[in-house]
């Protein structure tokens, strides 16, 4: 998996302004130093490297204000695209603008970014500048969501919550909260001492409870993503346990590990969908579950 990271060494540096050079001024003729600004020491940055110490994505925060803060200089390495890069460089920042108590995130996307900044929340607001003669900017805003790591629509990750807190009483008795929705990942946590039996661990009820909500919920918002909508029943699952849960309960699902035709709900008013659930605490792993899930119109 990807790690993002902040450059440390003057070799990381040097790496990290090389490619925000080559992917944003170099094809337009720019000088070396053209891809920093006076704003450099008060921001934060951010870079991800491959194993190879190669430096694939880099990006930028800095605040306007105490209120608004500012991406700038995003930038992935041309073949190394539509691997969720530039998507977790923005989630970093923006945790870091949230909870710094930014109420805004603000940028100036070309054209070609509108949509993948659009599928993460930014409204657009107006045509900006147009740089070099040659590449519209458009000035893309973005509300602070209820939760830091509500990332890809925010407002799915609202009614999916407020569902459960309606519909599943029991969830909001566990404590059992969305933490995080990208493009690679759904995230959920739960409250330990809402759950604790009598060796002071998490119950093996509520670990397969946070297990199936987490996969209940990956369901959902894949049916969002499809432009679907249906009432979604946990047929079959199993989970394994691997160690006692001490302290931080948390469920992931790896999206990308999810299969199954959702489509089908259209032609067949039923489809199944399988998700693969990792319970941790913290960052250790406790247990592993797989979800069976049926969709219905």
């Amino acid at each position: 998996m990807f790690k993002v990271t902040t450059p440390q060494s003057s070799e990381d540096w040097q790496a990290y302004y090389s490619l925000r050079w080559q992917v944003l001024r170099a094809p337009w003729g720019e000088p070396r130093g053209s891809e920093q600004d006076d704003l450099e020491q008060d921001a934060e940055h951010r870079f991800i490297k491959n194993n190879d110490g190669e430096v694939l994505g880099v990006a930028r925060l800095h605040f306007n204000n105490h209120q608004q803060a500012q991406v700038r200089y995003m930038a992935v390495a041309e073949g190394n695209r539509n691997q969720h890069i530039g998507s977790r460089l923005l989630h970093e920042l923006e945790k870091i603008a949230w909870t710094q108590d930014a109420d805004e995130l603000v940028l100036f996307a070309r054209e070609r970014a509108l949509d993948f900044y659009k599928r993460h929340g930014y409204e657009l607001k107006e045509k900006a500048h147009l740089a070099y003669d040659d590449v519209q900017h458009w000035k893309m805003v973005k509300q602070k969501p209820s939760e830091p790591g509500w990332f890809r629509h925010p407002n799915w990750t609202q009614v999916l919550q407020n569902t459960w807190r309606e519909s599943i009483p029991i969830s909001d008795a566990m404590g059992i909260k969305v933490e995080s929705y990208t493009d690679w990942q759904f995230t959920t946590r739960a409250d330990l001492d809402a759950n604790l039996n009598l060796h002071n661990t998490m119950f093996a009820g509520s670990i397969y409870s946070l297990a199936t909500l987490t996969g209940w919920g990956a369901t959902y918002l894949a049916l969002k993503e499809a432009g679907l909508e249906g009432n979604i029943v946990l047929a079959d699952a199993n989970i394994k346990y691997l160690k006692p849960l001490n302290n931080d309960p948390r469920g992931s699902v790896e999206l990308a590990g999810c299969k199954g035709k959702l489509a089908e709900l259209e032609d067949n008013g039923k489809a199944s969908y399988h998700v693969p659930v990792n319970v941790y605490d913290g960052d250790v792993l406790v247990a592993e579950f797989e979800g069976h899930f049926i969709v219905k119109k």
